[in-house]
């Protein structure tokens, strides 16, 4: 996606967004504010848009009937979890990787923080 070296610091905000959930992206923003690393800031917007997402179904969940209701909320914390996955091991691997189906839509919609 970008062409520049990746920081010390912008992996360690990345893998940090990762692993705290929201406590983890308060941290690398504070981490990535100084520096403004791109990759970092790609990683904070991706993480907080997972979490948005998160919350968003999560308060929508309660008013599915019962009898769909289990299934429902395994396959969501499967989906939730398959994106987090996906997104952490491009952290990892210093590859800019966008979730599919959403990740564009989250780089846009949270171009502005950090």
């Amino acid at each position: 996606m970008n062409n520049h070296t990746i920081t010390k610091d912008g992996k360690l905000a990345s893998i940090i967004t990762h692993l705290a959930f929201f406590i983890g992206i308060i941290i690398a923003w504070f981490i990535n504010n100084d520096v403004k690393d791109p990759f970092a800031k790609f990683y904070i917007r991706q993480t907080t848009g997972i979490s948005f997402l998160f919350f968003v179904i999560s308060a929508i969940l309660p008013i599915i009937p019962e009898i769909i209701f289990l299934p429902t909320v395994i396959g969501f914390y499967i989906f939730i979890f398959i994106l987090w996955i996906y997104s952490f091991t491009g952290a990892i691997s210093n590859e800019y990787k966008s979730v599919p189906i959403i990740g564009n839509l989250i780089q846009n919609f949270f171009n502005k923080l950090s």
